[in-house]
């Protein structure tokens, strides 16, 4: 018997949840990361003009006027993935969630054929749009690679099955669409004349010959057969938090936006249990030109007065005086898990570990009042928010949904489905 495997992906996840919460927003072309300094997801009204991910949210205003900026709210984001969840698992309980808005799954064992496996991708692909008032876009194939190719073939709201037995027709797609090849192995192998899937199937044996990219299992995929190896989902090497804000030429102002960055990416550590080797900080100036500079830690750390003289030590190195910033980064990377720590020395882990203690106490009191209610001082004075300064009749921003009654920014009620209206 045939393997089956299903790929579901919602459908401009963001801007989708977006236009769910705010419905005078459906059909308009939309972008969130207006809070930030490029796009981070775009409707389909906004792909269709040419909006790009990534792009510039001041080159959006530019050359896109007609787009409208949405204030990103990634709590109601995970709310809605949450929900997609546990709508998919009463169908496939052992769903495997890829991303916020992606999962993949083996049903060989829950339908006979792929007409069986249709019909349950239907079933779920209704109650998903019913419940959460977005589109999905679901792939079945014999193999996970061409179950999530498939996903993206027939976007928005598809349902594209790929039956390698009896149609081979998806031979003729380019392999830019295969998840895995990535964009500069393709560039080189157009250069071989290697542009469709049946010329990377029938040419097999010389890009073995010729290049060192193991790509064995995507080949074996993309006829059809099941993964050579069962995929492991790879440990988090790196977390990143940036922010774009009006211009300062206030050296505490930036620092400030630093140190709150590295706040809260050393809260996020200790959640996951997480410890950094290398402290990466980087800044914008007013050009929009970036300059950065980075220490790799002699012991693995997440202490944050180690991790804290050293971002310090950073940003003095690459901040120059009167010179304005609009942009502050911290990347920690190199991640393990504490767990794999080797005690030093001269004990300076066992005095990190007393010192955590107080900032999980902290991190105890965020959670239980919901929002940040004790702060290092240097974060007390921060640049001004992108939203302070612009002109709001020419550039019109949607912000988060109005809160209900006890509601705050960082305490909301999980919205339930309360039936078709």
């Amino acid at each position: 018997m045939t393997n089956i495997y299903i790929h579901i992906d919602a459908d401009a996840f963001f801007a989708s949840v977006e236009q769910c919460l705010h419905r005078e927003l459906r059909g308009k072309p939309i972008v969130t990361g207006r809070d930030g300094s490029v796009a981070v997801a775009m409707s389909y009204e906004a792909k269709a003009l040419g909006v790009e991910r990534a792009m510039p949210i001041h080159l959006i205003r530019e050359e896109f006027p007609m787009v409208q900026m949405v204030a990103s709210d990634y709590f109601m984001y995970r709310i809605f993935s949450a929900r997609m969840q546990r709508i998919i698992k009463q169908y496939i309980p052992e769903i495997t969630q890829s991303s916020i808005d992606e999962c993949h799954g083996d049903i060989s064992d829950d339908v006979q054929d792929f007409q069986e496996a249709k019909e349950l991708a239907l079933n779920i692909k209704q109650e998903l749009e019913l419940k959460l008032g977005c589109t999905f876009s679901i792939g079945i194939s014999s193999s996970p690679l061409l179950a999530k190719m498939a996903s993206g073939i027939h976007k928005p709201s598809g349902l594209t099955i790929i039956d390698t037995q009896n149609n081979r027709d998806y031979v003729g797609y380019p392999i830019k669409k295969v998840n895995g090849l990535g964009t500069q192995l393709c560039k080189r192998l157009s250069g071989f004349g290697i542009v469709y899937i049946r010329d990377f199937i029938r040419e097999y044996p010389r890009i073995r010959k010729n290049f060192s990219v193991v790509t064995d299992d995507i080949f074996y995929q993309l006829q059809g057969y099941p993964p050579l190896r069962n995929s492991k989902k790879e440990d988090q090497k790196s977390m990143n938090r940036a922010r774009s804000f009006k211009v300062s030429f206030s050296r505490d102002e930036v620092y400030g936006q630093l140190v709150l960055n590295l706040e809260s990416l050393l809260k996020k550590m200790r959640r996951q249990n997480m410890l950094a080797k290398t402290v990466h900080v980087s800044l914008g100036d007013i050009e929009r030109k970036r300059v950065s500079s980075k220490i790799r830690l002699d012991t693995a750390s997440r202490d944050p007065d180690n991790i804290g003289f050293i971002a310090q030590t950073l940003f003095n190195k690459i901040y120059i005086n009167n010179k304005g910033y609009r942009y502050v980064s911290v990347t920690l990377s190199g991640l393990i898990k504490k767990d794999y720590l080797q005690i030093d020395l001269f004990g300076e882990s066992i005095n990190s570990e007393k010192r955590e203690g107080m900032y999980s106490a902290i991190d105890i009191l965020d959670a239980k009042f919901g929002k940040p209610v004790i702060r290092l001082a240097s974060t007390l004075t921060t640049p001004q928010s992108l939203s302070s300064h612009i002109n709001k009749e020419e550039n019109i921003i949607t912000y988060q949904n109005p809160l209900l009654k006890g509601e705050t920014f960082y305490r909301r009620v999980r919205y339930p489905y309360l039936g078709m209206i």
